[in-house]
């Protein structure tokens, strides 16, 4: 049987057809963890792929099909790179991705699959050069004729007395070691990334993970390979003189664990690193608003709004959660993340929004009226509120300023945060325009 090899290449929310083979050599499983659905109408000629809000490559691979996926984001000209930094680069995650200038990814490269596997490397690295240190390991060994650390007398008396070898001593060891369960755990997610390195779709990126990876093994040449199941885990201590490892601990697991990325699909092995556009736009705003000296953002448990029945006995309680409580120097501002409806998405809820000197986009009715529920929350005051969306500023363009929506009590914001080319020249002005909101709305 002949194997067909298949490279598909889709954008974000994009459809694509595949004839009937294919559909029926590739396992369901694989199209939904791409978050593709695939259907067919009557008389239709092929299957109709249509992808989600991941984007990213994925590869199966059975002695039937060698099927590769790549989903590209749909919003054109995006720094994809520029999101990444503040999304896994924020202050209050011990680990920050390097400058640009030490990622060695090809210029050219502009989606996040190599720039966040140098990431989590580099910051590995970093790691291993402060941190990693001896600790101390306790382990069991049967010593002959000698002692060393405890005794085990239970196991002595049960198996080496009865068995008529007396000679040979159960003992507890603690020792000096770097040979850790943390740094095993730390060791394995290298080879991974070395693995999935190898999955990536243009050569100069596969090298640029490679020189990363190759720089941080040597750190670890006293630590074994292990493969990492639940005993390994188990190993893993974060607590006490460990607690420093908690960050780099927890996104190695998450790795390791297929949270980043696909390990099986039925009986085909999966090589694949997809992330969520709308979710990564959503935490590189709040990299960018952490980052900021001028706002903050608040952490604290969210507000609810209470049912009670017509005898007055509260029913349940419905938490009121906006994705940003930012502290300004004029006091609280609430602010949604928006970046589906910048791609001009259609929906029977939606609204087009067009202007001769600003973007064009689609605001979801449901989106605006929610904004008006919350600044009713007794918590915020009235606190000015706005939706914030990406947009991609031209060479020669400036970042459009805000959009209000009126009618609605205070104004409604539309605000804007550039993520194209020169979305670093353009951060300043974004945090200017979020702090500016509470004085706007008043006047």
């Amino acid at each position: 049987m002949t194997q067909r090899v298949e490279v598909l290449e889709l954008s974000e929310y994009g459809e694509l057809f595949i004839d009937d083979e294919l559909a029926e050599l590739v396992d369901a499983d694989f199209w939904a963890t791409l978050g593709i659905t695939v259907s067919r109408t009557p008389r239709a000629a092929a299957w109709t792929l249509k992808a989600g809000a991941l984007a990213g490559i994925a590869r199966t691979a059975s002695r039937a099909v060698d099927l590769t996926v790549h989903i590209a984001p749909k919003l054109s000209g995006a720094d994809i790179t520029f999101l990444a930094e503040h999304a896994y680069g924020q202050k209050v995650d011990a680990l920050r991705r390097p400058k640009t200038d030490r990622v060695g990814v090809d210029t050219k490269h502009t989606d996040p699959v190599a720039t966040l596997l140098v990431w989590y490397v580099d910051s590995l690295r970093e790691f291993a050069t402060r941190w990693l240190r001896r600790s101390y390991r306790t382990r069991r060994v049967v010593l002959n004729g000698r002692v060393r650390g405890r005794v085990l007398v239970g196991p002595y008396v049960s198996r080496s007395l009865t068995n008529a070898r007396a000679n040979e001593i159960p003992c507890s060891i603690t020792e000096r070691t770097i040979d850790t369960g943390n740094n095993r755990l730390l060791k394995a997610g290298l080879r991974r990334v070395a693995k999935l390195a190898r999955a990536l779709p243009i050569p100069a990126a596969q090298r640029a993970v490679g020189r990363a990876v190759a720089g941080a093994l040597p750190l670890f040449a006293d630590v074994s390979d292990v493969e990492i199941g639940p005993a390994e885990l188990r190993a893993v201590s974060v607590r006490g003189p460990e607690r420093h490892y908690a960050s780099i601990v927890a996104t190695t697991i998450d790795l390791l664990q297929g949270r980043y990325l696909g390990q099986k699909v039925g009986q085909a092995n999966v090589e694949s690193f997809l992330w969520s556009m709308p979710h990564l736009f959503q935490e590189a705003v709040r990299g960018i608003i952490g980052e900021s000296d001028q706002l903050a953002l608040r952490s604290e448990r969210r507000p609810t709004a209470k049912y009670f029945d017509g005898a007055g006995v509260k029913l349940r309680a419905s938490r009121i959660d906006p994705d940003y409580i930012v502290d300004g120097p004029r006091g609280v501002v609430l602010l949604d993340a928006k970046y589906k409806d910048a791609l001009n998405l259609r929906g029977e809820d939606t609204d087009l929004i067009e202007s001769a000197s600003g973007p064009t986009l689609r605001v979801t009715r449901s989106d605006i009226y929610q904004l008006a529920a919350y600044r009713q929350h007794a918590s915020w005051d009235a606190a000015p509120v706005a939706l914030v969306y990406p947009v991609v500023v031209s060479p020669t363009g400036m970042l459009p300023a805000s959009y209000s929506v009126q009618g609605l009590g205070a104004p409604i914001w539309l605000t804007f945060v550039d993520v194209g080319p020169r979305a670093r020249e353009h951060v300043d002005q974004f945090i200017d325009r979020i702090a500016d909101l509470r004085g706007l709305s008043t006047e």
